[in-house]
């Protein structure tokens, strides 16, 4: 009993030391915390030593003080032994010990200090948890002996308080707003093990690559796989500081992850995968690695995954059986899989199929009502069984076709407004004129858009970001990712949520960018994976769903090779109006991706900051518009704001467009948008500079141009398309609804219908050929004479709205016979009507010419000519500018 009241003192003591150290409103716990959180004041330091528990928790809390031109909140922490420091976005993200990779650091006398950069990209509170485990464990109980009282002796002194200062550590936590600059995504970061075990090796990119897949694409997707992660984050710069200065330790590592690359690669790749005896010996020797490195606080959570994995028996285990273990469900997809369209009901083909060992089929809610589709798969029967389950499909009369499963993949007064090019012709990247979308010009407009559904296609949407509060639709989201289309759309790449920031990121906020669109609702259908990667299934059923969810219009900022299966989706949006804008592929190849290649999408080609089509954007004759898409600053899942190029950038421009244009006109249909934007695109084809053409028209272009069946308009370009997409332009368009004529090379008159008012310039060129204004809904106007095949660029201005378009000069037939008002004797004139803009000539019975006139831009003619004399036969015909004529009207003079 004595012993026991002794060792109570002694912890009393050791707990009191701790406490008396630590300032007030600073309390170490277990994680629980974050409601006794103090509040850090932007400049203000705090310093502590902490406790010298096996783990000791410290909570601070940062408000977010309204909209501000800081983008940032600079957090510096400083310590003389290891600490380490998480920082989360809200208070359930720190409940969960979940938070970005880029937020967690360590620090240390020997390392350094740690800096965060958190961005106010959440509505907060933000909370920071430092975090110190002693490599060095003091002993709190001096030994047993000197505890013992023998009977009936007196008390001594009590023993003397043990000193912890030495295994604690001086804690100094600041935080400052900032503002920082834009920047392409940095991938890696001082926490990660796997970065310092690379750290001078060429297999650094794509192992770190594949722990962020491990991370994003597996651990992410359960509860205890988040916990695993955030084990691994906490054990990191433990691991850091043994391999850094010991090369042999590093050395052993880092054979260990090379042996483990293929296990690593199937695991992301959802292939099953058992483990090997090498392999196995791996894994122990960096268990062994990570037990010697870390502090005892660690050792027991990392113990109790050792033991529920079965650290000695993992040789000969399917992958997907040791992360079952600890709770971890991986799914694989190894063995080809087929979707199959029937012609009728395929209930008795079904039933054949499931009879086969190991081989399931099930329908697939795609297509019409009356369609019938199956996904078959045969991941787990034997190589003869697959064989026979593919003969049957192919012999079944009930088969329209059968089609694998194949992948597809993406293409990669805001304080950050100013380095949005796309979308301010202001920003201080100092774009070319007019190489942005015309948003800034379409929103002087001052329009009241209605709301518009637009379905995100991609790797999800994280909704938590502040810009994007109240903008996704998180109740309809949907995940195909998942085997059974569970769970939410949550993004765990980073790709989707950029497409998104481009579309809807909220406007005027004082927080990180703006979108285009300001009354949208972004429903995010999940159909790629962590790694960017999605199937045909995948994104067939996405179509779907976006279509029957009520979606106007879809972003696909994906592509692979053709699928009829996708193709048949393609075509049932389209019959329903919806419309499907998808982004060519970033190869730089005369190929354009699918679905954007399909009939039935707008395909989105990329441009940068000068105005011209980027290197990497597929072209070729399904282009249909291009959109600024290089160098386009969004938003990605850790509320950074950060420039990604390709065409899947410049998609969401004119996803946004298209969304606005039937925000204002809800009639619309698929063709009536694509001939708007086509139409208004502004012309982009290459022209100057030391190449006399594009130099990617060498690419075997020509070759298609020139086996074409029907040529292409004059005006096409193969590498813009029609050109690039300005909103402005569109809707000025739409608005004052312009009907050009046509232009002949032998009748140089040109008609428009217009909305009344509109001033109508002509140009070849620059140069401007003719004018006029639009009165009672039409004008007509009488140009240069021009040859067959030039390209008139016709603009029309109307208040605040312009817009042009671009015609083509025709080569015109033989006149019209003129038509005659008989004349009466002794008449100086012949009077008549005749297409305008030609010459009409009038000759007596001797053929000799006695009068010529103009015909006016209505259409009619009055020829000056002699006294006419009573029963006189004229004879009176066209002449064009080409020197054509036309047959010759006769008249006898009354």
């Amino acid at each position: 009993m004595k012993r026991m009241v002794q060792r109570t003192v002694a912890t009393l003591l050791a707990v009191l030391l701790v406490v008396s150290l630590v300032p007030p409103r600073i309390h170490a716990d277990a994680g629980a915390g974050m409601k006794q959180a103090a509040r850090l004041e932007a400049g203000k330091a705090v310093t502590f030593t902490t406790g010298v528990e096996p783990v000791n928790t410290y909570w601070f809390k940062l408000e977010r003080n309204g909209p501000s031109d800081m983008t940032h909140m600079q957090i510096v922490m400083e310590a003389t032994k290891l600490a380490h420091i998480s920082v989360y976005p809200s208070a359930d993200m720190g409940a969960k010990d979940e938070t970005f990779y880029p937020y967690r650091a360590s620090a240390s006398k020997e390392d350094g200090k740690a800096t965060i950069n958190l961005p106010y990209a959440w509505e907060g509170p933000y909370y920071v948890k430092v975090e110190y485990m002693p490599m060095e464990m003091p002993d709190m109980y001096p030994p047993e002996e000197s505890f013992s009282l023998e009977e009936g002796e007196e008390s001594e002194e009590p023993p003397s308080e043990p000193d912890l200062s030495e295994f604690a550590s001086e804690i100094e936590l600041v935080y400052n707003p900032v503002k920082l600059p834009v920047k392409y995504e940095q991938q890696g970061g001082d926490m990660c093990a796997v970065e310092t075990i690379f750290m001078s090796a060429n297999d650094k990119k794509t192992m770190l690559e594949l722990i962020r897949h491990v991370q994003t694409g597996v651990l992410n997707q359960s509860e205890q796989g988040r916990e695993l992660a955030a084990l691994y984050y906490r054990a990191s710069p433990y691991i850091v500081k043994a391999v850094t200065f010991d090369k042999a330790k590093r050395q052993a590592a880092y054979q260990d992850l090379m042996t483990l690359k293929p296990l690593l690669t199937a695991l992301v790749d959802r292939k099953q995968h058992t483990v090997s005896a090498k392999e196995a010996t791996a894994i122990n020797r960096m268990h062994a690695l990570v037990n010697q490195s870390v502090p005892e606080g660690l050792k027991a959570d990392i113990a109790s995954v050792a033991g529920l994995a079965g650290m000695d028996e993992l040789a000969g285990t399917p992958i997907t059986d040791v992360f079952d273990r600890i709770g971890i469900t991986v799914n694989v997809s190894d063995a080809p899989r087929y979707i199959v369209k029937y012609k009728t009901s395929p209930s008795q083909s079904i039933g054949k199929m499931n009879a086969l060992r190991d081989v399931s089929a099930e329908r697939l809610s795609i297509g019409a009502s009356g369609d019938h589709f199956a996904l078959v798969d045969v991941e787990a029967a034997s190589a003869k069984t697959q064989a026979s389950a593919q003969t049957m499909l192919e012999s079944d009369p009930n088969v329209e076709y059968i089609e694998p499963i194949e992948k597809y993949s993406a293409f990669m007064a805001d304080p950050t407004y100013s380095y949005q090019w796309s979308v301010n012709s202001r920003s201080i990247l100092k774009p070319f004129a007019d190489a942005g979308i015309g948003l800034d010009k379409y929103e002087a407009l001052k329009l009241n858009a209605r709301s518009v559904k637009v379905a995100v296609l991609d790797t999800g949407v994280d909704h938590r970001l502040l810009d994007l509060k109240g903008k996704v639709d998180v109740k309809n989201g949907k995940n195909f990712v998942d085997p059974n289309g569970e769970g939410d759309a949550i993004d765990d790449h980073g790709h989707g949520t950029h497409v998104a920031g481009v579309i809807a990121a909220a406007q005027n906020n004082g927080t990180s960018m703006r979108g285009m669109m300001p009354n949208v609702s972004i429903l995010p259908v999940k159909v790629l994976d962590s790694w960017g990667y999605g199937e045909t299934d995948q994104i067939a059923l996405g179509i779907k769903y976006a279509v029957d969810a009520g979606a106007k219009v879809i972003n696909m900022s994906l592509g692979g090779s053709e699928s009829r299966t996708i193709g048949y989706m393609l075509k049932y949006a389209h019959d329903r109006g919806v419309i499907i804008v998808a982004a060519t592929g970033n190869d730089g190849q005369s190929l354009v991706s699918y679905p954007a290649s399909s009939k039935y999408t707008i395909s989105v080609g990329a441009t940068n900051t000068f105005g011209l089509v980027s290197d990497y954007s597929n072209f070729g004759i399904n282009v249909d518009v291009v959109a600024p898409g290089s160098k386009v600053a969004s938003l990605v899942p850790d509320g950074n704001v950060v420039y990604m190029d390709g065409t899947s950038m410049a998609t969401p421009h004119v996803a946004a467009a298209v969304a606005l244009l039937v925000s204002q006109h809800p009639r619309m249909t698929v063709e009536g948008v694509r001939s708007i934007l086509r139409r208004s695109a502004e012309p982009l084809a290459f022209t100057g500079g030391d190449a006399p053409r594009d130099p990617r028209m060498y690419d075997g272009m020509q070759q298609v141009l020139d086996e074409l069946k029907t040529p292409l308009l004059p005006y096409y370009d193969v590498v813009s398309g029609y050109g690039k997409v300005n909103v402005y332009r569109a809707e000025s368009m739409l608005q004052i609804a312009p009907k050009p004529g046509r232009v002949f090379d032998n009748a140089p008159v040109f008609t428009v219908a217009a909305k009344p008012g509109t001033v109508v310039n002509v140009y070849n060129g620059t140069k401007r050929i003719g004018w006029g204004t639009a009165r009672n809904g039409s004008v007509t106007m009488s140009l240069t004479p021009q040859k067959p095949g030039t390209v008139l660029r016709v603009t029309y201005t109307n208040g605040s709205l312009f817009t042009g378009e671009r015609v083509t000069v025709a080569k015109g037939l033989r006149p019209n016979a003129p038509s005659v008002t008989a004349p009466r004797a002794n008449a100086k004139q012949v009077t008549g009507k005749a297409q305008a803009g030609m010459t009409v000539v009038v000759r007596d019975a001797q053929n000799r010419v006695i009068g010529k006139s103009k015909v006016t831009l209505a259409g009619t003619y009055t020829a000056k000519t002699r006294a006419l004399k009573k029963g006189e036969r004229l004879s009176v015909h066209v002449e064009d500018v080409t020197k054509k004529v036309s047959k010759i009207t006769t008249v006898i003079v009354k």
